[in-house]
């Protein structure tokens, strides 16, 4: 199995930078699905909008855990001196959905790395 590489906290930054409020996440949608098929993954688009679905199976049957995050930001203005602060003017990340979203593709990442067990 190859390794991933792959950094939350540069893709969390590169969220941050482009942040789309709610439903005009298209771009964070095309981000988080190119992360998704880079990890080897299938996942479905544009689910309700621009949802995002992907089954990461284990080594066995079993029951199935959900997890979820949002990646759409508010129309805030950003006043920080950030590296990777917002280039919309208007809108920022600052209730720590790009923050979500990168940690939830850090799992993924490492589901894919180590798939579970069932029935532990």
């Amino acid at each position: 199995m190859m390794a991933i590489d792959f950094d939350p906290l540069a893709f969390r930054h590169a969220l941050h930078q482009y942040p789309e409020l709610s439903n005009h996440e298209a771009q964070s949608a095309r981000t988080i699905a190119a992360q998704l098929r880079d990890f080897g993954l299938s996942p479905q688009t544009d689910v309700g909008g621009h949802g995002i679905v992907v089954d990461i199976a284990g080594r066995e049957p079993g029951p199935t855990t959900l997890l979820r995050a949002d990646f759409d930001a508010l129309p805030i203005h950003e006043h920080t001196q950030l590296d990777y602060a917002s280039c919309h003017d208007g809108i920022m990340h600052a209730c720590g959905h790009d923050g979500h979203a990168a940690a939830l593709l850090a799992v993924a990442a490492e589901l894919c790395q180590t798939p579970l067990n069932r029935g532990l």
